[in-house]
């Protein structure tokens, strides 16, 4: 007996799965107009009508998108610690310099 051949995921079915960067782009915006305007309404409810899509969708697009936002958040916040660390640590480097050329004289 000739074995079934499995459908390729080319041909599989897409439903669920998360628009592109753009999209999720425009979604988070347009959350974010939502929220500032004061809408009492379900955000994710709106916006899946909007954009055709589900509010499983959505909701995953907003946490997706939060999670991209705090992660650059962190990495801007470390990197400025870093740098500041580092401006510390140079500064001590020319004062400690400047102790023993006096020292010297």
């Amino acid at each position: 007996m000739a074995q079934r051949k499995q459908p390729s995921k080319a041909t599989a079915s897409r439903r669920g799965a998360l628009p592109l960067a753009p999209v999720r782009r425009q979604i988070w915006e347009a959350a974010c107009d939502l929220i500032a305007s004061g809408e009492q309404r379900e955000h994710s409810a709106i916006l899946a009508g909007r954009f055709h899509s589900s509010e499983r969708i959505v909701n995953q697009v907003l946490l997706l998108e939060g999670l991209r936002f705090e992660r650059e958040a962190v990495a801007l916040r470390n990197g400025v610690l870093n740098a500041l660390e580092i401006a510390r640590e140079a500064s001590a480097t020319v004062d400690e310099l400047s102790e023993s050329l006096c020292q010297t004289a």
